[in-house]
């Protein structure tokens, strides 16, 4: 079967052609760890159309852009669309989106490593504070572990002239 074929109205994660669809990604080298079809219709440029999402293990996503005919209209490559010279045969166009992202890998890395999540102003984080409490626990017990020390160092010296 040379074309995926979409339910459009029992379109989900579990549909047949969805599964078909990961596994060509996975025979292509990328593998989906997470599938997500939105319940939502969406139109846009007067086309209805649904969504169905892939994360891969790297963290880059598709969205696969579904018409009303089961057919992909558009591909979305982290979130920038990307136009596929196979529209015809979907196994060369998954081919050609995992040479895209193989392509972009690098760069992606980049931009995920430069995007540091920052909680916002208002909030305080507790790490500093858990940092000095426990500086202080650990200074307490190196100071009971000193305190054990120098007690069994005396009942080693009271033991040893009776010894004797």
């Amino acid at each position: 079967m040379k074309n995926l074929l979409f339910s459009f109205e029992d379109l989900s994660a579990k549909d047949k052609a969805a599964k078909q669809a990961a596994r060509y990604f996975s025979r292509a080298g990328a593998n989906v760890v997470q599938q997500d079809v939105p319940t939502a219709v969406k139109r846009s440029s007067g086309i209805t159309y649904r969504e169905m999402a892939l994360t891969f293990a790297d963290s880059q996503q598709v969205v696969l852009r579904i018409k009303q005919s089961g057919d992909i209209f558009q591909v979305l490559l982290n979130g920038k669309v990307l136009p596929i010279k196979n529209q015809g045969d979907h196994v060369k166009a998954i081919a050609e989106i995992v040479q895209a992202m193989d392509a972009g890998r690098s760069r992606f890395q980049k931009l995920l490593a430069a995007a540091q999540a920052r909680p916002p102003a208002g909030i305080r984080t507790a790490a500093p504070k858990m940092e000095q409490v426990l500086t202080e626990k650990r200074d307490a017990l190196k100071a009971a572990i000193a305190e054990v020390r120098s007690q069994i160092e005396a009942i080693k010296g009271t033991a040893a002239p009776a010894a004797a």
